[in-house]
């Protein structure tokens, strides 16, 4: 029988390209706007590919499933996950480079980048880089850590990559998804000083109402476990799980006390039956 080949792994294999554009596409018109500015401002065949997601006819992938569906395609580096409604302004791909090594330098588990979110500081706030039909903002000069963000423009990590959940669906909150994925991995979502246009503003509905009902309901099912138990060992998780670790300790050493206690009392029981009868049998000798 001929054996199987195999291809040993050595080393993380290097991306062909520095960017993977993947837009969920629903309308030609402003796709085309979109790769226009993208042409413009130098992403070209040299360091980009562009994948449309193709929900042209009807919506056949929603936010969550066309992640999945596109990041096994993707050649890029770095993976930008957009809406077909945003045009670039004024910073191309030489920017975008030169701002996401920064990052790696700042924080080398970045996991996610965008251009709208809120800060997990205290007080929160909101930090913008864009133009919309609210306003028009530029936040901060450098990247700032965030809990949240946008889902319009979004970076992902070839290297580090997180998926959305898969028991989420719906064209909202998957990018909170993304982050809170990513946080449980050890990652962290920052907001970055990338500014573009988006030409929708948002309008609410009852989706978004139903994606957050369902985000709260996953989520909060998702609470830390105080006690987990692996194969080989316990672990007891953040300050519940410490306290009731100091009880579980105490209760067996309250066991383990019992217990020698009663082999204490045992031991002196069977002594002290043994010289109460080695004494009377001496009186009934002498008697």
């Amino acid at each position: 029988m001929k054996s199987p080949q195999v291809r040993y792994v050595t080393d993380e294999a290097q991306a062909p390209l520095r960017f993977s554009v993947c837009t969920l596409v629903a309308s030609e018109a402003k796709y085309r706007r979109l790769l226009a500015s993208f042409a413009r401002l130098g992403f070209d065949e040299t360091n980009t590919e562009f994948l449309a997601i193709d929900n042209r006819e009807e919506n056949s992938f929603d936010g969550y499933r066309a992640l999945r569906v596109v990041f096994p395609q993707c050649r890029g580096e770095y993976i930008l996950y957009t809406h077909d409604d945003i045009e670039l302004v004024d910073q191309g791909a030489g920017d975008l480079l030169a701002i996401l090594r920064d990052l790696e330098a700042r924080d080398p588990n970045w996991t996610l980048a965008g251009n709208a979110g809120w800060t997990t500081d205290k007080p929160e706030r909101l930090v913008l880089h864009l133009v919309d039909p609210h306003g028009d903002r530029r936040d901060a000069a450098g990247p700032v850590r965030v809990g949240g963000l946008d889902e319009n423009f979004l970076i992902l990590r070839r290297s580090h990559m997180v998926f959305p959940s898969l028991d989420l669906s719906g064209f909202h909150l998957f990018a909170t998804d993304l982050c809170e994925q990513s946080r449980f991995a050890g990652g962290s979502a920052w907001v970055i000083p990338f500014y573009l246009r988006h030409h929708s503003g948002g309008s609410p509905s009852p989706a978004v109402e139903e994606s957050c009902e369902a985000f709260t309901r996953k989520y909060g099912a998702l609470a830390p476990r105080t006690l987990v138990r692996s194969p080989a060992i316990t672990l007891y998780v953040g300050t519940k799980g410490r306290w009731l670790k100091l009880w579980h300790g105490t209760c067996t050493q309250l066991r383990t006390a019992a217990g020698k206690l009663r082999k204490g009392a045992a031991f002196f029981l069977e002594h002290a039956a043994g010289e109460i009868g080695g004494r009377n049998e001496t009186s009934s000798l002498r008697g």
